[in-house]
């Protein structure tokens, strides 16, 4: 995923890698997202500085955007994630083993 400069690739084994998109220079190798040994396939998405990576495991590990790797939260919905969220008029979909869910901001 390309955000603000930066290609961040995260494996599907927990990893989160960035380099620089211009140049293609690591900025930082492989960092794991969460302890747990989660593992990820859907895509990650980017929002208001912060890279959004969901787990199969029901969660979304947030990290900050940036050239150092730092996790800043997690939110959990509580069941399986394997779909690649949707992004449409000011709306996020997510669709996990038994529900969609529509996130939207106030407004």
């Amino acid at each position: 995923m390309l955000y603000q400069g930066l290609l961040y690739v995260l494996m599907d084994n927990g990893f989160l890698l960035c380099y620089d998109a211009k140049t293609g220079k690591e900025t930082y190798g492989k960092r794991r997202v969460t302890r747990e040994g989660s593992r990820f396939s859907a895509s990650p998405w980017a929002y208001n500085g912060v890279i959004f990576c969901p787990g199969e495991d029901g969660n979304t590990y947030v990290i900050e955007a940036g050239p150092e790797f730092k996790v800043a939260g997690t939110n959990s919905l509580g069941e399986m994630t394997m779909a690649s969220p949707a992004i449409a008029d000011g709306s996020l979909y997510v669709r996990t083993r038994g529900n969609l869910y529509c996130i939207r901001g106030k407004g």
